[in-house]
This record gives structure tokens, C-alpha cells and sequence, in this order.
């Protein structure tokens, strides 16, 4: 069983619909009402109730992500009628529907907790993409439900990805228990350093040649470095919360740490496992090198020594960019070394829309990904696009 569990250890229900002008156009509706259905009653009820909600609004600059916490009432308009329903939500002014325009998709979720989230995302985007993918459904003008319940799907790379895009906290107690194999590693339950970490988790999930891939191999290390971290951070965190915070600038500055940790962690433990392959398939690299302007790319081939001699071939170099998640953040690649014409980007990003890779072919940007996420993209990008063993034949014949 997936350390994260299955899509119904999280989700009750599901809705996904395009949003109609007077849904979500100030100027055609000031109702704040959104029309429901039937098979939304299946999860929701067929009683008035007030949910506890998360208005979430998706771009694809992340810095653009909005949030709001409030809440949604769901009742039925005819509640009196003896043989007649008409579901609703009455909801507050949010993000999620003040943000979007006619033809945006809009999920409503009621989570295994009790909370419901409304997250839109504008039409054709990426995030649009994303949302689509966890549903494995196109979207429609009218709401699409799905009962999770009997739902017996394990989290997949790509499923876990998207579920924490719209703001869940994923719990990786559903699988190994691995507090014990770091306390007996590290001595304590603290966080060792990100390569240390790394190396645990590589040393957990097995090395390069027990895997049939590098594909396979840099999924496993992955998903076992996040269960690891997971685990760990949920204890540190419940330990803190026991010993209690003296006023809210102590407590803000300890979410704020969190949030740092996470973000900082996940790029670094990438390139951790990327320059562990590297190392064991005996291809020569360069690790956080500057180039030109002071800039740092991820890794260099065959070294910085080599990309600095004005002798040696630009087409025998090759860039390496890493991103967990890219969207529009592509493009900070395309400047990082100026001798390398047609640069490569690993990311763990499943589905870029078609408009995002073409305009990377347009700039001679080679999008790498593992064979398991390659699988989410449509059948004519997946003939350009290259999985990691691909890259490493590449980077092999170069050197």
C-alpha cells in the first residue's frame, strides 16, 4: 500500500463543472449562489447544513495562488415541495469565484475532515489541466460529481502533486513506519541535513540497480524521502504544539519555518537523487557552478572546468535545470549558460498544457520527466518529450 494512502482516505465527494457568466460575473449576479444537483446530494445530504470551506483561486504563477477560509451553506431551495429539489450553495465573496470569469473550471471537494474547498482556475491554464487530471474527467458546463467512497485508488506521484496544489496536507502514515530507521540513523527525531536525509532515504528504497530504471529508481527515492520527511515534520510539529507558543509572533515564525523548510527541501533533495544517478551511471557533472552573470544552474556536463574552456565544443555541453513543479517558473533556465543552445529541464510536473511545451520547443528547451509522469501527457507530447533514462543515454554518449 502508497505510504499516502488512497484518493478516499481524503475525499468524501467531488464536483467539477465551467462556470457560467452570472455564476461568477459580479455585473450578471450578485447572488453569491451556485446551483447543485442531485448527485451532489449523494455526498453532500439533502439537509441544510453549513460547511466550514477554503476558497482556493489557481494560477499559474504560484505566487498568484489566493486563499480564503470561511464557509458554504448547502440547502434545497424547495425543501417544502413534496416530490421537487433544488440544491444550492450559499456562499460568501471569494477568491475562488470573484477572481474567475465564464468558462473557468470550479471544483467543490467535501474532504474526509468535514471541510468543503471551492478552487477555480482560468480557462485552458495549467492548473486547469491539473484539476481536470485528478478527476480523470473533462469539464463540462454542467457539475460532474464523484463519490469517493467506494474509491479504493492508491495516491499516485501525480494525484499526491495535485491534491496539495489545492491545499491538502497529505499523511504518509498509511504505509511504513519510519521514525524508528531515522531516530536509529540520526540518534534523535530532528532534522538531519538534506543530503543526509536523502541518503537515508535512498539506503530505505533500495539502490540504482535495484530498480529496472533510473525512471523507476528516482520515483522510489522520491516518494520515500517524502513519507520519511513527512513523518518526521508531523512529530516535530505535534511536539511543539504540545510545549505551546508564548505569543503569535512565536507561533508565526514557527509556521514560517515550516513553510521554508518544505519549499527549500523538496528542489534540494531532487537534485540529491539526480546527482546520485549521475554518479552511479559514471557521468561526469558540475553541481550549482556559476556561469555568466552570476548565474547557478543545477548541473553542467560534463563539468564547469570544460563549459569555461572557450576550446572545448558547446556541443558536447549539456544544462540540466531541476524543478519539482515548473508552470510558467520555465523560463529562469534560459539564461543560466549562455554557451548551451538547447538546455534540459527535469521536473516532476505532470501534464504541461500543450501551449507550455510547445512554446518550450519554441525555445529549444527539452522537457525530462519519469516514465510514470510521461504517461499523464497527451500521445503528441509524449513523442518529444524524454524520460530520464533518455537522458542519461544522451549525457552517457556525450562523455
Amino acid at each position: 500500500m502508497s505510504d499516502f494512502g488512497k484518493l478516499n482516505d481524503y475525499i468524501i465527494g467531488a464536483s467539477i463543472k465551467k462556470l457560467s457568466a452570472v455564476e461568477c460575473d459580479q455585473r450578471s449576479s450578485n447572488q453569491h449562489e451556485l446551483n447543485g444537483t442531485k448527485q451532489m446530494a449523494q455526498y453532500l445530504g439533502k439537509d441544510r447544513i453549513t460547511y466550514p470551506a477554503s476558497f482556493i483561486r489557481l494560477e499559474d504563477e504560484e505566487e498568484k495562488i489566493e486563499f480564503l477560509q470561511g464557509s458554504v451553506t448547502w440547502y434545497d431551495a424547495r425543501e417544502s415541495h413534496p416530490t421537487r429539489s433544488e440544491y444550492r450553495f450559499y456562499y460568501q465573496e471569494n477568491p475562488a469565484i470573484a477572481l474567475s470569469s465564464a468558462g473557468d473550471a470550479l471544483v467543490v471537494i467535501l474532504k474526509k475532515d468535514g471541510e468543503i474547498i471551492f478552487v477555480s482556475a482560468p480557462e485552458g491554464s495549467q492548473s486547469e489541466i491539473e484539476l481536470h487530471e485528478l478527476f480523470d474527467e473533462s469539464i463540462t458546463d454542467s457539475f460532474k460529481s464523484f463519490d469517493f467512497t467506494e474509491n479504493n485508488e492508491e495516491l499516485t506521484i501525480t494525484k499526491r502533486f495535485i491534491l496539495e496544489e489545492v491545499g491538502f496536507e497529505l499523511n504518509a502514515n498509511f504505509g511504513k513506519d519510519y521514525l524508528g530507521i531515522i531516530e536509529s540513523k540520526f540518534g534523535s527525531l530532528a532534522f538531519p541535513t538534506t543530503k543526509e536525509f536523502s541518503q537515508l532515504a535512498r539506503d530505505t528504497s533500495g539502490e540504482l540497480a535495484d530498480f529496472e530504471s533510473v525512471d523507476e529508481a528516482i520515483i522510489n527515492w522520491w516518494d520515500t524521502e517524502e513519507a520519511m520527511f513527512k513523518q518526521l515534520e508531523a512529530t516535530i510539529i505535534n511536539d511543539r504544539l504540545e510545549t505551546g507558543f508564548q505569543d503569535a509572533d512565536e507561533f508565526l515564525s514557527f509556521s514560517q519555518s515550516i513553510r521554508q523548510r518544505r519549499y527549500a527541501r523538496a528542489g534540494r533533495a531532487l537534485e540529491n537523487h539526480l546527482a546520485c544517478l549521475f554518479e552511479t551511471s559514471k557521468i561526469s557533472f558540475s553541481w550549482g557552478q556559476k556561469t555568466e552573470n552570476n548565474k547557478t544552474p543545477d548541473f553542467i556536463f560534463p563539468n564547469i572546468e570544460s563549459y569555461k574552456d572557450p576550446g572545448f565544443s558547446s556541443d558536447k555541453l549539456t544544462m540540466l535545470g531541476v524543478k519539482t513543479t515548473c508552470k510558467d517558473r520555465w523560463r529562469q533556465i534560459l539564461t543560466e549558460a549562455d554557451r548551451i543552445n538547447e538546455k534540459h529541464l527535469f521536473t516532476l510536473q505532470p501534464r504541461i498544457s500543450t501551449n507550455q511545451t510547445n512554446e518550450m520547443q519554441d525555445f529549444k528547451l527539452q522537457l525530462v520527466v519519469p516514465k510514470a509522469i510521461k504517461d499523464t501527457y497527451k500521445n503528441n507530447q509524449q513523442d518529444w518529450l524524454w524520460d530520464l533514462e533518455h537522458l542519461v543515454a544522451h549525457l552517457s554518449s556525450l562523455q
